[in-house]
């Protein structure tokens, strides 16, 4: 071999060596510009993945439907009073009791109402759920009305044992739900038309025009009788919740009166669907 081609196949193998060291070059380049795009895809998936904030700021949106939804649903079952068709208001004294809340369930179920005149005794018991029964009649839209602590003729005690009597289940209501009762119903009836009851009541006195005597007769059967045969636009009528018979009776009694066209209302329903300003230390007993 000549000095000429000795020198021609050095020169070819250091190109070859060249080329070589760009191919491991061009595949370093490679390498690293597969590894920086693959980590920029990976950077992206994790920036679209809802970090904490986000995901509280997800919820807090679901939240806010579903307020939306219920809220929807609530003015979509708001009751309206027809002032032109029959109503009837029943209430009920002496509660809570331990069928209350059983009453309170059929009175949500079927959209009625009704008021409750409580006693101060049945306030301070223990052995039922007394704030929450309060809290939901006032949540369902019932009165909340006064019958005394000790359930007395309001016409035979002293002036400072009558505004006790009326004071006290003032304060315990309140204490419950916020408010004094809307109406006092004095028991018995009595003292409806004495002057020092009436200004010691301090509040529309509601009386009744229709009495079951379900506290007599102790049977449902009798009970729903009376409230079916004495139906007339505008009664109030006369019950107990501390009855299981009165209150089973009442249960049933509601949807017999819806399909004969009454709706079955509050007396402060009544009264404004009426268009009568009830006034305070004033009897009221029916809403013709």
């Amino acid at each position: 071999m000549t000095t000429r081609e000795k020198n021609e196949l050095k020169k070819l193998q250091r190109k070859k060596e060249v080329h070589r060291q760009y191919e491991k070059i061009a595949i370093i380049l490679g390498v690293i510009i597969v590894i920086v795009f693959a980590g920029k895809m990976i950077l992206g998936k994790k920036k679209s993945v809802p970090t904490a904030g986000n995901v509280e700021t997800s919820q807090k949106q679901t939240i806010v439907k579903k307020t939306i939804v219920e809220t929807t649903v609530q003015e979509e079952t708001t009751r309206a009073i027809d002032p032109n068709k029959p109503m009837i208001a029943l209430t009920f004294d002496d509660g809570p009791g331990q069928y209350t809340g059983k009453l309170l369930d059929a009175l949500e179920k079927y959209n009625a109402r009704a008021s409750f005149f409580m006693c101060g005794y049945s306030l301070k018991r223990t052995d039922i759920p007394v704030d929450k029964l309060l809290k939901r009649m006032d949540a369902l839209g019932c009165d909340l009305g006064n019958h005394t602590m000790n359930h007395c003729a309001l016409d035979k005690v002293s002036k400072s044992k009558r505004k006790y009597e009326i004071n006290g289940v003032n304060e315990l209501v309140k204490k419950a739900v916020g408010y004094n009762p809307k109406f006092l119903r004095p028991p018995y009836g009595s003292g409806i038309r004495d002057a020092d009851v009436q200004k010691a009541a301090k509040m529309p006195i509601v009386c009744w025009s229709v009495d079951t005597l379900d506290w007599k007769t102790k049977s449902k059967k009798e009970t729903v009788k009376s409230i079916m045969n004495s139906a007339k636009d505008g009664q109030i009528i006369l019950m107990h919740d501390i009855h299981s018979w009165s209150v089973d009776a009442a249960i049933e009694a509601i949807p017999k009166l819806q399909k004969k066209g009454y709706q079955i209302v509050s007396v402060s329903e009544m009264a404004e669907a009426k268009g009568v300003k009830l006034k305070k230390g004033q009897p009221y007993f029916e809403f013709e």
